[in-house]
C-alpha cells in the first residue's frame, strides 16, 4: 500500500499523543562499495513516551524490507503491522522502547542514501538529503518536524573512508571479523527534527580549520570543516569558502544575540544533488556545483557566499527554532533568504548582493506570484507532497522580499531584536506565525496583525504605478500613486508598501539622479493614492524625464515602466546609471513587461545589444544576457528567432573582443557565446575550437578568450550546442565520453546524444527518460534537457503519450523525478507554426492539451495537477506573448 502521503490531521493527531525522546540509529554502510548491493541494514531505537496509555500509533519507513519490529520487549508479527511505509504500534505504554531492524534502499534519485560512483576514478561517495520527508528512507522515524529528539548514530564502514554525521566523532569501533572496517560512534545531538539529521561517507577529501570568534556573542572555537569529491580537489577553493564561513558566524552570532548552538561546522560539497544546499546542523550539504572547475566570476562567488549564509542563518531560523508544521515553512526560508543576501553584502562585501535579490530572487517571486497555483506565504499544506512542492518563489523569494518591506515598515532594529527574542523564548521548540507575530506585537508596539493578513496570508502581486497630472501652463499640479491589487485579494483589504520614487533627468543620453521621495501606500484597498508634494518637488516630479517607482527595492509588488514614466528614456540611458541597483530596476521592470507582452521582445534584445559590452555588474550582465535568451525561446515570434539570435551572437562576441583576459566579463560573454550559438546560425567555429577541451589534451588559452584556458566542462558545453545544430556525430561524441570519464563526460554525453535533431534520437532519449529507471537524478536531467533541443516536429508526436503516461509515471517513481520528467516534457508548442497554423491561444497544444487532461483527471493527486496547471499556464502566457510579438511584425 502505498501510504506515504502523510496529512497534517495525521501528523497532529500524532504528536499529541506521543513526544519522542532518543533514537539510537546504526547504518552499515560495509558493502557500498558493490553496485550489486542494492540495500544496506538499518537497526534503530527509538524511546518515545505517550499520554493515552493503550493507544495506536505508527512509525514511518519506507524500505527494502523489515527483518523484525519489537515495542517493549514483545517482537511483532510483521503482516500485521507492516503497511506499505507505515508500521503499527499498538497497545503503548507511558513510556516506550521500540526497536526496528530492515534494510533500506540506496538512493540514485538524490532522495534518502544518496551513492554516487565517480566515473572518474571509481570511488564511492554517499550521502543523505531528507526534506521534507526522506529521513524515512533511511532509517524509521516519526517524519514530522515537531516531533524533535536526541539522536545518537553509529555507522559502520571501511576504516578509510571519511564518515560525519550532525554530532561530534567520538570513537572508533575496530570490527572484530575485519579491520579494514569501522563503527564510528558520533556524540548525541542536540533535541532537533528529523529532516534535518545528516549522514555523509566515503572517499571524500578533507579540508580542516578551526574557527576561532571575533564576534562579542560567540560560541568560542569550532573546528570547520570542508569535504568534496577526490576529482574535484584541484579546483576546490575551501580556503574562501572557510573565510566566508568564519564571516558570517561573527556576523550572525553578534546580529541574533545568541551564539551558534552547535559543536562544529562541517560542509559537504556533494555530487548530484537535487538542491543547492541543506542546513543540517553542524553538517551542512551542498551541491558541488559550487566548485567552480572553469573558473569563478564574481557573481558565482556572490550566490555561493549567499547560499552559505543562507544556510547558516538557517541553524538558528529553522534549527534551533522549527515550524510546527510545513504550512509555515516560511518561518525558516523566507527568513534564511533574507539573511543569505544580508550576510553577503554586510558580512562579506559583495555590494551587488541586493541587486541580485532584486533581479533574480524576485523575479522568481513575481514569475511564481502570477501561476493560477500561487498560494500565501503562510501556505495551506494538507500533506507531504504539497509541501514537497511549496519550497517555491513564494516562500523563498516572496518571503524574503516582504520581509524587506517589513524591515521598512517597523526598522532593522526593531526586526532584529524580534528575532533575538524569538530565539531565547521559543529555543529547541516549534512555533507557528501567532508565535513570531506575537513577539513582533511585543517589539515593534504595533499591531501586526493587519500587516500578515495583508502580506503573509494573501496571495498574488501588485502592480503599483504613477500619473502626473499637468495644469494648462505644463507644470505639475498633482502625482498620483496606483495600484492594482491582485484578483484574488480578499475584499476590503489593501497592501501597505513604504517605498520611494526617484527622479532623473536624460541629458545626451545619460541619466542622472535629481531627486527621492519617500512615499507610503495606504493599507486601505484604493486603486489611486494622491501625494502631497512640496513645490519644489512638484517640480522635480514634473521636468523628470523618468520616473523610477520603488527606488531601492523595499517593497514587493511589479513596476511595469510605460512611455507616461520615461520608457524610452530608461532604455536608452539604462547603462549610464550609477547605481548597479537602479540599473538592476529598470532592467527587471522592461523584463516584467516582456513577460506580459507589453514591450516587444525585438526592443528588449536590442536594449541588451546597446548595453552588453557597458555593464559592469558580474551579476547583472549575467542575468541581461540570460533573459535576452529566454526572450527569444519563449517569447519572441517564431519566424524571427535565427535573426534575434544573430543579433545576440554579434553583440556578445564584440564585447568579448573588448572584455579583459581574465575578467568576470569575459567568462559571462564566453559562457553566453557557447549558449547562444545552441540556436544562432553563428558559433560553429568558436564552438569547435572550445569543444577541444572535452577530447583533447588542449594546453594555453581558447583563441577567442585569451585568459580561459581549455577544459572539459566548455567543452562539453560547446559540444551540446553543436550537436543541437547538428554539427558533429555520435560517433564524435563516443569519442569525447571515452576521452576522460567524469562526471562532466556523462552528463553532457546523456545531453548531447538526446539533443541530436533527429527523430531516432528523439525516441531512444524519450524511451529512456520513460523507461529506464535506474538513470540518476542528473542523468535523467541531462537526457531530458537535450530532448527539448531542436525542431518542434521532432517532438509533436509525443505530446499524446506525454499526458497518458502521467498517472502512472507519478504512481511509479518518486515525487523528485517524476517532477522532473513532468516538468521537463512538457509540450512547448510555439504560435502559429507547423500543425498549430490557425489554432490561436486556447488552442494550441501548450495549452488545448493540458485542459484536456485536468478535465479528465480531477481525482488525479494535488502535487501532479499542481504541476500541469503551472506547465500549462507558462504555456499560456509564451503563446500571448508569441502572438503579441508576431502581430508586431505583420
Amino acid at each position: 500500500m502505498n501510504n506515504e502521503n502523510l496529512s497534517r490531521e495525521e501528523a497532529a493527531e500524532r504528536s499529541a499523543l506521543i513526544s519522542v525522546d532518543t533514537y539510537d540509529v546504526h547504518v552499515d554502510l560495509t558493502n557500498a562499495k558493490d553496485p550489486e548491493f542494492e540495500s544496506y541494514p538499518t537497526v534503530t531505537t527509538v524511546r518515545f513516551s505517550c499520554n493515552t496509555p493503550g493507544a495506536e500509533t505508527f512509525i514511518d519507513y519506507i524500505h527494502h524490507s523489515v527483518d523484525s519490529v519489537k515495542l517493549n520487549g514483545t517482537e511483532l508479527t510483521l503482516a500485521d503491522v507492516v503497511n506499505g511505509a507505515r508500521i503499527t504500534l499498538p497497545n503503548l505504554q507511558a513510556e516506550n522502547v521500540l526497536t526496528i531492524h530492515g534494510r533500506s534502499y540506496y538512493s540514485r534519485s538524490g532522495e534518502g542514501m544518496h551513492r554516487y560512483f565517480d566515473p572518474s576514478d571509481g570511488r564511492v561517495y554517499l550521502y543523505t538529503q531528507y526534506e521534507p520527508s526522506d529521513c524515512r528512507r533511511v532509517f524509521p522515524n516519526f517524519e514530522q518536524p515537531d516531533l524533535k529528539a536526541v539522536f545518537n548514530f553509529r555507522i559502520t564502514a571501511p576504516k578509510d573512508w571519511v564518515v560525519s554525521s550532525n554530532g561530534v566523532l567520538e570513537s572508533q569501533v575496530v570490527d572484530p571479523t575485519d579491520d579494514s572496517i569501522t563503527k564510528r560512534v558520533f556524540s548525541p545531538t542536540a533535541k532537533i527534527s528529523t529532516y534535518i539529521t545528516a549522514i555523509v561517507a566515503g572517499e571524500y577529501f578533507t579540508a580542516t580549520t578551526t574557527y576561532k570568534p571575533k564576534s562579542k556573542v560567540n560560541s568560542g572555537d569550532i573546528p570547520l570543516v570542508a569535504y568534496c569529491r577526490q576529482s574535484l580537489k584541484p579546483h576546490f577553493d575551501y580556503d574562501h569558502i572557510f573565510k566566508v564561513t568564519e564571516n558570517g558566524l561573527d556576523f550572525f552570532q553578534d546580529l541574533f544575540d545568541y551564539p551558534y548552538p552547535y559543536p562544529k561546522y562541517e560542509q559537504a560539497f556533494v555530487p548530484e544533488y537535487n538542491i543547492g544546499a541543506m542546513e543540517n546542523p553542524g553538517l551542512v550539504t551542498f551541491t558541488e556545483d559550487y566548485i567552480f572547475v572553469s573558473g569563478a566570476t564574481e557573481d558565482d562567488l556572490e550566490g555561493r557566499t549567499n547560499t552559505i549564509c543562507h544556510e547558516m542563518a538557517h541553524m538558528w531560523f529553522g534549527d534551533l527554532v522549527t515550524m510546527k508544521w510545513w504550512d509555515d515553512l516560511w518561518l525558516k526560508e523566507s527568513f534564511a533568504d533574507f539573511m543569505g543576501t544580508l550576510g553577503a553584502k554586510e558580512a562579506n562585501n559583495f555590494n551587488d548582493a541586493w541587486v541580485t535579490f532584486a533581479n533574480n530572487r524576485k523575479a522568481w517571486a513575481y514569475m511564481q506570484d502570477q501561476l493560477p497555483t500561487t498560494h500565501p506565504i503562510v501556505a495551506d499544506i494538507p500533506h507531504l507532497e504539497a509541501a514537497s512542492q511549496n519550497f517555491d518563489g513564494i516562500t523563498y523569494a516572496k518571503g524574503a522580499s516582504v520581509l524587506k518591506q517589513l524591515v521598512a515598515y517597523v526598522g532593522f532594529g526593531t526586526f532584529i531584536e524580534a528575532a533575538r527574542v524569538y530565539f531565547k523564548r521559543f529555543e529547541w521548540g516549534n512555533t507557528s506565525l501567532n508565535d513570531f507575530l506575537q513577539v513582533l506585537n511585543e517589539v515593534s508596539g504595533r499591531d501586526m496583525q493587519a500587516w500578515a493578513n495583508a502580506w503573509l496570508q494573501t496571495s498574488g502581486v501588485s502592480a503599483l504605478g504613477t500619473k502626473r497630472v499637468y495644469g494648462e501652463d505644463g507644470q505639475l499640479t498633482d502625482l498620483i500613486l496606483t495600484q492594482e491589487l491582485p484578483a484574488q485579494q480578499p475584499a476590503g483589504l489593501g497592501r501597505p508598501h513604504v517605498a520611494k520614487l526617484e527622479t532623473f533627468a536624460l541629458t545626451d543620453g545619460k541619466l542622472t539622479s535629481t531627486g527621492l521621495l519617500s512615499l507610503e501606500y495606504p493599507a486601505e484597498p484604493v486603486s489611486e493614492h494622491h501625494v502631497e508634494l512640496t513645490e519644489e518637488q512638484k517640480k522635480l516630479v514634473g521636468e523628470a524625464d523618468l520616473l523610477m517607482l520603488n527606488a531601492e527595492d523595499h517593497t514587493y509588488a511589479k513596476v511595469a515602466l510605460t512611455d507616461e514614466d520615461g520608457l524610452q528614456a530608461a532604455i536608452e540611458g539604462v547603462s549610464t546609471l550609477e547605481s548597479a541597483l537602479s540599473r538592476g530596476l529598470i532592467w527587471g521592470s522592461l523584463w516584467e513587461n516582456v513577460r506580459d507582452a507589453r514591450l516587444p521582445v525585438t526592443t528588449y534584445v536590442d536594449a541588451v545589444v546597446r548595453n552588453v559590452s557597458k555593464e559592469p555588474s558580474a551579476s547583472l550582465l549575467g542575468t541581461m544576457v540570460n533573459n535576452a535568451q529566454v526572450a527569444i525561446a519563449t517569447f519572441s515570434a517564431p519566424t524571427g528567432r535565427e535573426r534575434l539570435y544573430d543579433a545576440l551572437y554579434d553583440a556578445f562576441a564584440a564585447a568579448l573582443a573588448q572584455a579583459k583576459p581574465g575578467s568576470d566579463e569575459q567568462l559571462i560573454l564566453l559562457r553566453a557565446l557557447i549558449s547562444v550559438s545552441t540556436n544562432a546560425t553563428k558559433g560553429e567555429e568558436l564552438c569547435r575550437d572550445i569543444a577541444r577541451g572535452a577530447f583533447e589534451d588542449t594546453t594555453g588559452d581558447i583563441a577567442d578568450a585569451t585568459g580561459i584556458p581549455y577544459d572539459q566542462n566548455l567543452g562539453w558545453s560547446a559540444l551540446g550546442a553543436l550537436a543541437s545544430r547538428d554539427l558533429v556525430t555520435v560517433e564524435d561524441l563516443d569519442r569525447a565520453a571515452k576521452y576522460s570519464p567524469s562526471s562532466i563526460s556523462s552528463n553532457g554525453y546523456a545531453y548531447a546524444i538526446a539533443a541530436l535533431p533527429s527523430a531516432e534520437r528523439k525516441a531512444a532519449a524519450y524511451k529512456t527518460i520513460m523507461e529506464d529507471e535506474s538513470l540518476s537524478n542528473d542523468a535523467l536531467a541531462s537526457t531530458i534537457n537535450g530532448f527539448a533541443r531542436g525542431p518542434v516536429e521532432l517532438r509533436e508526436s509525443y505530446y499524446d503519450s506525454y499526458f497518458e503516461a502521467l498517472l502512472p509515471l507519478w504512481a511509479s517513481r518518486s515525487i523528485g523525478m517524476a517532477t522532473r520528467i513532468v516538468r521537463g516534457l512538457y509540450p512547448k508548442a510555439p504560435y502559429n507554426t507547423g500543425s498549430t497554423e490557425g489554432l490561436g491561444v486556447e488552442g494550441n497544444p501548450s495549452v488545448a492539451l493540458a485542459q484536456r487532461w485536468l478535465e479528465a483527471n480531477p481525482e488525479a493527486p494535488s502535487a501532479l495537477r499542481r504541476l500541469v496547471l503551472e506547465a500549462q499556464d507558462h504555456g499560456h502566457r509564451s503563446i500571448v506573448a508569441q502572438k503579441f510579438n508576431a502581430s508586431l511584425q505583420d
